[in-house]
């Protein structure tokens, strides 16, 4: 019992570290991609009891899913400055409304982002669009679940700002397994429809 919680905790380690290097290689530009990769290895680790190859499934998961990952998450940047500017700004001026449509904004970015990565590790579809849909779907439908997840990278901002900086080296792979974990159950009932209509 104790080796395999040994064995699993250095797997989360060492995706970690592999989404650290493939971010800076991309110098963030791959940061997308390098979450959903992440993703991909943790659910791995999480759903089976057998030893998870993390190199290969890391590079599986980019292979995969590379230029679709990459580029929403440069649109999420791109939309992601000008909601900061609009916070700031409104802040400033004291324009309660926009401070409201700015936090709200950020709300649902946070969340998107939080959801996308997971989801396209976990499910193959050729429509992107509807998988867009899904995710925002998923995003705004289950508030209890969206608790879990923010507290889990309100935790991981704490440990790396107020605990030590060198926690940055784990810090990824926590969050990433702790968002694993609860969407395991968000994700559980579409996994076993596709399942069942895969053998019909």
């Amino acid at each position: 019992m104790l080796k395999d919680f040994y064995k699993k905790t250095m797997d989360v380690v060492f995706a970690n570290f592999l989404w650290i290097i493939t971010s800076l290689i991309g110098i963030f530009l791959t940061l997308g991609a390098a979450t959903s990769a992440l993703f991909r290895v943790l659910f791995k680790i999480i759903t089976y009891d057998e030893p998870t190859s993390v190199l290969h499934e890391f590079k599986e998961g980019l292979k995969e899913n590379f230029w679709f990952a990459s580029i929403v998450w440069l649109i999420l940047v791109i939309l992601g400055i000008p909601l900061y500017f609009m916070y700031i700004y409104s802040l400033n001026n004291g324009v309660d409304i926009l401070v409201v449509i700015a936090i709200f904004g950020a709300y649902e970015w946070i969340l998107f982002f939080i959801y996308f990565f997971p989801t396209l590790a976990v499910f193959k579809t050729k429509n992107k669009i509807q998988m867009i849909k899904n995710v925002i779907y998923l995003a705004n439908k289950n508030l209890w679940t969206n608790t879990k997840v923010l507290g889990s990278l309100m935790f991981v901002f704490i440990l790396v700002i107020y605990v030590h900086i060198s926690f940055l080296v784990i810090a990824i792979g926590i969050y990433g397994f702790l968002v694993a974990f609860h969407l395991k159950t968000v994700f559980k009932p579409y996994i076993e429809n596709l399942e069942e209509e895969e053998n019909l």
